[in-house]
């Protein structure tokens, strides 16, 4: 049996200091986001998606190999159904996380929020309908730079909004 003292020396991390959380400043919770911030959270998003999209790549490449390895030749998807699996990974993506965990990927390590005009989550019917209009329509983002109150053509048509966490 070992002393408590020979943990310490065996486990020093049991000691350390808990590391600081990043916070958003209370000036800015609930403060709708501007177009910096909510295009970078979108480049964050796309590279998740192309993560993801490559990942699924490898699975079916993995299969194809498993399945006929004397005639194995990597899958070489047209530009189009490249496109559309990007941008239906993407729409899924988004539908999805907005819905569970009110922000993407991008939008937590940002400290956005996804919500409605009441700070509450978003429901799958209003998810579904923006992550279609953010992924059809992405320049919608552009109209925070004229509204007033820093919405996007896709928060006013689906009563959302992007705020500080």
């Amino acid at each position: 049996m070992t002393s408590a003292n020979e943990q310490r020396i065996a486990y020093p991390w049991r000691d350390a200091a808990p590391l600081p959380v990043a916070t958003t400043p209370p000036s800015l919770r609930g403060t709708r986001a501007g177009l910096v911030t909510r295009a970078l959270a979108n480049v964050a998003d796309l590279v998740v998606v192309v993560l993801i999209v490559l990942a699924g790549y490898a699975a079916v490449a993995a299969t194809r190999f498993l399945l006929r390895p004397a005639h194995f030749r990597f899958p070489t998807p047209s530009w189009e159904l490249l496109l559309l699996l990007v941008l239906g990974v993407q729409a899924v993506y988004f539908a999805l996380t907005w819905h569970m965990v009110g922000g993407t990927y991008g939008d937590r390590l940002l400290g956005l929020r996804v919500s409605d005009d009441h700070r509450a989550r978003l429901g799958w019917g209003r998810c579904a309908l923006r992550a279609v209009l953010c992924t059809i329509f992405p320049i919608g983002l552009l109209w925070v730079l004229v509204s007033g109150e820093n919405r996007s053509v896709q928060d006013l048509i689906v009563r959302t909004s992007v705020t500080y966490d």
